[in-house]
């Protein structure tokens, strides 16, 4: 059973951007069924990090695309970005530290309430913006 699931609710329209949002939430959703079926720390340890190297290339894509494109509020997103990526740096220094004692379903709602929201919030604040870029460019054609 998915911790989180994917909907129509969350698709931005942009191909590479989707795809990376739907894999963030496999890795989410990787993690959560590896808690509940009580695997290693080790394991656990290597998807949280999986889940780091994706997100962070994620950011830079979705940064380079919001660039091309112009959006006004790129400084902004940027900040969100990094705040997200130092509190799940957070997270995982903590695991790190004591596994025996690290809050597993705080990290779990965190992850799964800030991907949720962050995509409702904040990206499809500049899809407008990519969007009439690529129109744009497809007139020109």
């Amino acid at each position: 059973m998915s911790f989180i699931k994917w909907s129509a609710d969350y698709e931005t329209g942009h191909p590479d951007i989707d795809r990376d949002h739907q894999g963030i939430f496999a890795l989410i959703n990787d993690l959560n069924d590896k808690v509940r079926e009580g695997v290693s720390e080790g394991s656990i340890t290597v998807t949280i990090e999986a889940l780091i190297d994706y997100v962070n290339i994620h950011f830079e894509r979705e940064e380079t695309l919001m660039e091309a494109c112009g959006y006004e509020e790129l400084h902004a997103h940027k900040a969100v970005h990094r705040q997200l990526s130092d509190r799940v740096m957070f997270y995982k220094d903590s695991y790190d530290r004591g596994p025996e004692v690290f809050d597993m379903e705080d990290f779990m709602l965190f992850l799964g309430g800030w991907l949720t929201n962050h995509i409702v919030v904040a990206d499809m604040d500049y899809v407008p913006v990519v969007r009439g870029t690529v129109n744009e460019a497809r007139e020109k054609l």
